[in-house]
């Protein structure tokens, strides 16, 4: 759940710094702190560090955009008290003891047992290591509990499908990264933060199988798809702060029909 809410924060700083109309607007400003007190709430540790990456690329987003906003800039800081005292009362203290042993699992402490499983998988791999051992049958293939994942994408690809199957999904996110840099602007910046949480996400979880996974390249391959061929319609549509406060060109609004 935390990685899923995860791939939404910078979604929300593209809506918030390019929806025209408040409702949309003020939608994507209340994703973006009640998003995170969820994470936090589901103590995921793994979620957590993606969170810190998309928070990142959101801060890099609205700050091109506010950066003349200063009465917005001054509102987005002022808030982080209010956002601070939020996670303290709302959040269990057992939940940031769990949070607080990331430096100890990334130092040494096995990653929630993540070592072990990764070990028994790269073994599997090894005993089928160009179809693989068939679709889903990771934990079965590594010897391990009915109820255990791999707890890393490419690995899995690598025990269910072989060297064909890990080759196959590196191309497609090798797209993904080529649509990713065809838009320009800030839903380039949105995309890449987007991948980018998912490529961390893929290091500690499997994902492949998940509808999330495959809707965000959809969306990304969309905006690649559209940079191309409606470059002046989607310049529009997700304009950089200066741009947007001088208001959107007669053409431009004419020639986009979906906005």
């Amino acid at each position: 759940m935390a990685r899923f809410l995860d791939l939404g924060f910078p979604l929300a700083a593209l809506l918030l710094s390019s929806e025209r109309r408040w409702p949309g607007r003020l939608l994507a400003l209340g994703y973006l702190p009640l998003g995170l007190v969820a994470v936090v709430l589901t103590a995921s540790r793994g979620g957590l560090l993606a969170a810190v990456v998309a928070l990142a690329g959101c801060a890099l987003l609205l700050g091109r955009y506010y950066k003349s906003h200063t009465k917005g800039l001054l509102a987005g800081v002022s808030a982080l008290p209010a956002i601070a005292a939020a996670l303290w009362f709302a959040v269990p203290h057992e939940t940031f003891q769990r949070l607080a042993t990331i430096p100890e699992q990334l130092q040494g402490g096995g990653l929630n047992q993540r070592w072990k499983i990764w070990t028994a998988g790269w073994h599997a791999f090894v005993r089928a290591p160009l179809f693989g051992t068939g679709a889903g049958s990771f934990v079965g293939a590594a010897g391990l509990d009915p109820l255990d994942t791999a707890h890393n994408t490419a690995l899995s690809i690598l025990v269910g499908g072989g060297l064909c199957a890990f080759f196959l999904a590196v191309a497609i996110v090798a797209l993904a990264v080529r649509s990713t840099l065809q838009t320009r602007g800030p839903l380039r910046l949105a995309m890449a933060t987007t991948l980018l949480v998912w490529i961390v996400m893929s290091l500690v979880a499997t994902v492949e199988e998940s509808r999330t996974t495959w809707l965000l390249f959809g969306l990304i391959a969309l905006a690649g798809q559209l940079a191309v061929e409606e470059p002046e319609s989607l310049t529009v549509c997700f304009a950089d702060g200066d741009m947007r406060r001088g208001g959107p060109s007669p053409v431009g609004k004419a020639i986009l029909p979906w906005h």
